[in-house]
């Protein structure tokens, strides 16, 4: 096999075993690095120039990318990108590393990367509670994995607060600031209806109590003039219907949580 067909299929980053295997031949991969088609770079990993930061970590570490890092690779919508890549290296490999968050497992597959539902359970152990639900609400909404699925994975340390995490899951969920406003007013005891179909409106972020409307307005999807109005005139019709609207920015959920949910508290009690 080509040198370069060998590390595109393993996102740009390899070590030479591994490219053995696949079929590059000593020869072949000797060709590609006198030429400058592929970088040494020493121990044994080979990278194409282009090759991704956390591709080259991974081969570095002799390991698959993982956790957040993988499932971001398959499309999993995160809360924050990883500052470290996640690694999974065999059970025998060092468990600390400065290049890496790096998990000790068997290395399932052959790929570069672990597969997502494998991901997705690491997720579950590893990053904090908020964050691994945004990536297992995502995953849910595009039916990657199954909440069913992930539960069966969940076995050894770490599982029982990985399930209470799951627990919290909901595919429902439309955005990653979506989950976090609806995490946040879980902690103050409020249990909204999700995506709730308002005749000659449409769906609505949330409902509670059948007529308090609170809207997530995220930048991706309200960024110019016609989302604008298109946002008016939805509150305009909720508002002829007799329910209260409440509208938060991006802004709001992310950086000014607890006064969204004083605010959801405050209009809540005063009543309908």
């Amino acid at each position: 096999m080509d040198p370069l067909d060998a590390l595109s299929r393993r996102l740009g980053a390899s070590w030479r075993s591994e490219l053995l295997r696949s079929g590059v031949t000593d020869s072949a991969l000797t060709w590609a690095v006198r030429r400058g088609r592929v970088n040494s770079l020493g121990a044994g990993v080979y990278a194409l120039p282009d090759a991704a930061p956390d591709a080259v970590t991974a081969a570095a570490l002799r390991g698959r990318l993982t956790c957040a890092s993988g499932a971001e690779r398959a499309g999993v919508e995160l809360l924050t990108t990883p500052v470290l890549p996640h690694v999974l290296v065999p059970r025998n490999r060092p468990a600390t590393s400065d290049i890496a968050v790096v998990h000790r497992a068997d290395l399932p597959g052959c790929g570069p990367v672990v597969h997502v539902l494998g991901c997705l359970v690491a997720v579950l152990k590893c990053l904090p509670p908020v964050e691994a639900v945004v990536a297992v609400d995502c995953a849910l909404r595009q039916r990657t994995v199954t909440a069913a699925a992930l539960r069966s994975r969940l076995r050894g340390p770490g599982s029982v607060e990985a399930r209470r995490v799951l627990d919290l899951a909901d595919g429902r969920s439309g955005s990653p600031i979506e989950t976090v406003l609806r995490l946040a007013l879980r902690q103050a005891g409020l249990i909204p209806a999700l995506q709730v179909v308002v005749a000659g409106v449409g769906r609505v972020d949330f409902l509670l109590d059948g007529w308090l409307v609170v809207e997530v307005d995220g930048f991706a999807f309200h960024s110019d003039r016609a989302d604008y109005r298109r946002d008016r005139t939805r509150s305009n019709a909720l508002t002829a219907q007799g329910y209260t609207v409440l509208r938060f920015s991006y802004e709001d959920v992310m950086f000014r949580t607890a006064d969204c949910v004083r605010t959801v508290l405050a209009v809540r009690a005063r009543g309908h």
